[in-house]
């Protein structure tokens, strides 16, 4: 992954800048993330929680564009990991299908910790990616100014006014399930992030997965799909974005990041493992000589 400023990466170069810091700091105020080699800290939970020097994402990029109302916010900060990771998926996207303009909402403010507007997003895991949508001809529809809910039939409908903020109006657009799946396979295959969450409306989530089943993807991404793309129970039904959350950075974790929920995606993982191989004769008669005396001492063995 590259890095801005020059500073180095995260690994054993970002150990070892770290250290050089907190030596040169001397007897003062050492704390998480306040000597650090200015990489991204991620602090605390994803709902209570802090964000030292956030990476903060540009306005527009290759195949991805902040709406205005969403720049007038200046919620853009999230960490190192989670940026970069939303800019190569909606690179991913546009490169496979031309043209593709990914709508980015809400990630973090600076410094991270409480938003008027969520629930979470206070430090720097978090992001609101808006659905790719298509006009009634089929065509890309650019991003809007707004979140258009998608109804079961997958149609937009009217805009709402949520939480005071009153969306501006958009033209009459469809899901686009292809490009909205693609979305989602870049994520869960980016290996510079791990995903946690996707979370999003059920019907929406129902009609990627089939056209991931229907278009022959790898029955393993699909299964990985399936258990990370949820509806929230406490919470708005995600039917106008994708809210991606990933887990926090090992190095952050000795910082003070705390993963709430899920540890890790172990469902089914079973199913795709190569069969192991069964004992053959001479391991069966090693384990059988070496467990007879353990046996006779208690009385199994005549």
């Amino acid at each position: 992954m590259h890095r801005a400023s020059g500073w180095p990466a995260r690994g054993p170069l970002r150990g070892l800048a770290l250290l050089v810091v907190l030596a040169g700091a001397g007897a003062g105020c050492v704390g998480p993330g306040l000597f650090t080699d200015f990489s991204s800290v991620s602090l605390g939970s994803f709902n209570r929680g802090l964000l030292r020097h956030g990476r903060r994402l540009p306005p527009r990029g290759e195949g991805y564009l902040v709406p205005a109302l969403w720049v007038s916010r200046n919620n853009q900060f999230g960490t190192d990991e989670l940026v970069a990771a939303v800019r190569r998926a909606a690179r991913r996207v546009q490169r496979e299908y031309p043209g593709s303009v990914l709508g980015v909402g809400d990630l973090s403010q600076r410094g991270g910790g409480d938003s008027l507007l969520h629930r979470s997003h206070e430090n720097g895991r978090d992001a609101d990616l808006i659905f790719y949508a298509v006009d009634e001809r089929g065509r890309p529809a650019p991003p809007a100014d707004a979140m258009p809910r998608y109804g079961p039939d997958l149609r937009s409908l009217p805009p709402a006014q949520v939480q005071n903020v009153r969306f501006a109006p958009f033209s009459p657009r469809l899901f686009d399930v292809r490009r909205n799946w693609v979305l989602v396979r870049a994520l869960l295959e980016d290996p510079g992030i791990e995903v946690q969450y996707l979370f999003c409306n059920q019907a929406l989530e129902a009609a990627m997965l089939d056209y991931a089943r229907a278009h022959g993807e790898a029955p393993a991404l699909v299964d990985q799909a399936e258990e990370l793309l949820r509806q929230p129970g406490d919470s708005l039904p995600h039917d106008d974005h994708l809210h991606l959350r990933i887990y926090c950075a090992a190095d952050d974790r000795a910082f003070g990041c705390l993963d709430r929920g899920p540890t890790r995606w172990w469902k089914k993982r079973w199913k795709y493992l190569p069969p192991l191989p069964g004992p053959g004769p001479e391991l069966a008669e090693s384990l059988a000589r070496s467990l007879a005396p353990f046996l006779a001492l208690g009385g199994l063995v005549p």
